[in-house]
């Protein structure tokens, strides 16, 4: 829920104890001032998160088989070109790229705000209720949509905005696979999101990073149901297949940033996270994408007892941060909550 996240996004909630994962990751033991921990490289756990959307056991086998290469054209065929059909991809509410340019305004005020928020009764709704969460602690019940925009600010409306509109887009109800496959993504998105503001600062704007974080995934249910329709449900996928679907995933996420016109940063990191011949992401938002996107994965991982409560993704150069980094990234995840809305 938005309020959760929220909360989330300023104190993370302790996860519940996890069952042991059934597959051990790979770890390598990394001395650090606090002792040593485990720090799983990231293919590795990139390779257990697809795995885990696809529904698949893990797999050792080093090639494609036949039946994964004619799947893997077939994919970037129909998303991997410049000039791909953007009707594949989910169409934003008409109201956001008009509200996104208003919050960038500093001469937009609460009032020409809430006009142009009052167009989209679910909207207001959820911002009235994100307004009363336990996060504001108002001492009164906020009813009026005005009163709930000057509480959250730009930067909480924004947040707001974004997710009402990301959420359905990655959690579809299409099917069973699909809608388990949308909770994981949501997840993700949400650990992305936040764990982006906290590697970036202080080089990158907070709201550009959020959103690049909560849009680092929206390619993943459409190349899914491409994946479904291959036929390859009860396939025992390789490891370099899965490398190539997380690739084109998030090529196709790129795609769809560019499309809805975001803003040139956030389509800049996702082109050098998805750039698999660049030797590591230059700018500071696109470092911090890549990393933050490894460290979510591995958290979603942890809470589906899929890796160690303990481990850590493994720092190397190309991403940009440190171990000691990391690792407070991780424990900022899991950091207290407020009490639930």
């Amino acid at each position: 829920m938005i309020g959760r996240f929220f909360r989330k996004l300023f104190g993370g909630g302790t996860p519940a104890p996890q069952a042991k994962a059934e597959h051990a990751f790979v770890a390598v033991a990394v001395e650090y001032t606090r002792g040593p921990v485990n720090a799983i490289v990231a293919e590795e756990v990139e390779d257990r998160f697809y795995r885990l959307l696809l529904g698949v056991a893990p797999s050792a086998e080093p090639a494609m088989s036949a039946t994964e290469q004619v799947a893997i054209r077939r994919v970037r065929d129909a998303f991997g070109a410049e000039r791909f059909d953007v009707s594949t991809l989910p169409r934003l509410p008409s109201v956001v790229p008009q509200l996104m340019r208003s919050l960038r305004n500093d001469d937009t005020n609460s009032r020409m705000l809430a006009e142009q928020i009052s167009r989209d009764t679910v909207l207001v709704g959820e911002i009235i209720r994100v307004a009363n969460s336990a996060y504001f602690r108002t001492a009164r019940p906020v009813t009026g949509l005005p009163q709930a925009i000057t509480l959250l600010g730009q930067n909480g409306l924004r947040r707001v905005v974004m997710q009402l509109v990301m959420r359905p887009i990655l959690r579809t109800d299409t099917d069973p696979t699909s809608r388990a496959a949308g909770d994981r993504l949501w997840e993700h998105a949400e650990r992305c999101a936040r764990t982006c503001v906290f590697l970036s600062r202080p080089a990158a704007d907070p709201f550009e990073a959020f959103l690049a974080g909560l849009v680092s995934q929206t390619g993943a249910q459409t190349l899914l149901m491409e994946l479904d329709a291959a036929g390859l449900a009860q396939e025992s996928l390789s490891r370099p297949f899965i490398a190539a679907v997380g690739q084109q995933i998030e090529r196709l996420s790129l795609h769809a940033a560019r499309h809805w016109h975001f803003p040139s940063r956030v389509v800049q990191a996702l082109a050098e996270r998805a750039d698999p011949a660049d030797a590591g992401a230059r700018t500071p938002l696109g470092r911090a994408l890549l990393a933050s996107s490894r460290v979510a994965m591995l958290d979603v991982l942890v809470e589906n007892g899929l890796a160690d409560p303990e481990s850590v993704l493994l720092a190397t150069p190309t991403q940009g941060f440190s171990q000691e980094r990391l690792l407070a990234a991780r424990d900022e995840l899991r950091a207290p909550a407020a009490a639930e809305a």
